[in-house]
């Protein structure tokens, strides 16, 4: 019987001695957007999110800007990776790892706020396919885009007019020429799955086009490989599309991007509007 009331002593003895133990008071980091040290800064890329680091410890992915509570004190390490949506899904957040992340060491202090401007560029090996100043399309020598199509009588063009930044790819359907296919040039890119592949896009569309990867080796038939759908958009949209995966089922030796703009039709065949047009700009492509 002793035994038995001592057994209910020390659970309760352990819940009191917990009880009077002071709550831990966290100090709190506030985190604001990156800023991008590259062409275009910030507002070229759509870095959504900022995934923390203290002291080495995971603490979260958060969207920026954000204020994080913190059980850290005294001089502590920050670490923050910018993330963003992969494959412009917002359930697929994911550290972006052609950009550096930001280190900085702060001291902290229970209920006070630290301020964290975070910076970030892209990394010293990341490899781009076609030079930046190409793939905006506003260098004097640009991405080479040719028509993919049977359709001779109706082609892309760059315009400023309606453009995300200087001069942007437009590529216009109507009812009288409904589809417009553009390719890119070649690019050499890695197939092993080891090395990831991904693309940047700027694009605004009020009509869906479909990107295709395109792989051959010699003289073989090509490798032609459905990616992705986008919707309609009313503004210029960014998205990170990992490539990686469509590398390692392709296993070709080079790839090209093939956009195909088709006018929409509806259930009955008939088509849902008389013109649409797609707009696109800074197509890169990066690896490893």
């Amino acid at each position: 019987m002793k035994f038995k009331l001592w057994c209910l002593l020390v659970p309760a003895l352990a819940f009191y001695s917990c009880k009077d133990q002071p709550e831990q008071i966290p100090a709190y980091l506030r985190l604001e957007p990156f800023t991008v040290n590259a062409p275009g800064g910030a507002g070229w890329q759509k870095i959504t999110d900022g995934w923390l680091y203290v002291n080495g410890e995971f603490l979260g992915a958060y969207t920026l800007p954000a204020t994080v509570p913190v059980l850290a004190e005294g001089d502590s390490d920050i670490w923050l990776f910018p993330g963003v949506k992969e494959n412009g899904i917002l359930e697929t957040p994911n550290i972006y790892d052609f950009l550096e992340r930001f280190s900085q060491k702060k001291n902290l202090s229970p209920a006070q706020t630290t301020l964290i401007q975070p910076e970030t560029r892209y990394k010293t090996d990341a490899i781009f396919a076609w030079a930046a100043d190409r793939t905006s399309f506003d260098g004097p020598s640009s991405l080479v885009l040719e028509n993919r199509d049977t359709d001779t009588s109706n082609t892309f063009e760059l315009t400023s007019v309606g453009a995300f930044a200087g001069l942007s790819v437009k590529i216009a359907v109507n009812k009288d020429h409904p589809t417009l296919e553009i390719i890119t040039e070649q690019a050499d890119l890695p197939v092993n799955g080891n090395q990831q592949v991904w693309l940047e896009l700027h694009y605004r569309n009020d009509v869906p086009f479909v990107l295709y990867l395109i792989g051959t080796t010699g003289s073989s038939p090509e490798t032609i490989l459905p990616i992705y759908r986008f919707n309609a958009v009313e503004n210029w949209n960014k998205v990170y599309m990992n490539l990686t995966q469509f590398m390692v089922q392709s296993g070709e030796a080079k790839h090209r991007l093939l956009f195909q703009t088709l006018l929409p039709r509806g259930s009955d065949g008939n088509y849902t509007k008389d013109a649409g047009t797609v707009y696109l700009d800074n197509i890169k492509l990066v690896h490893f």
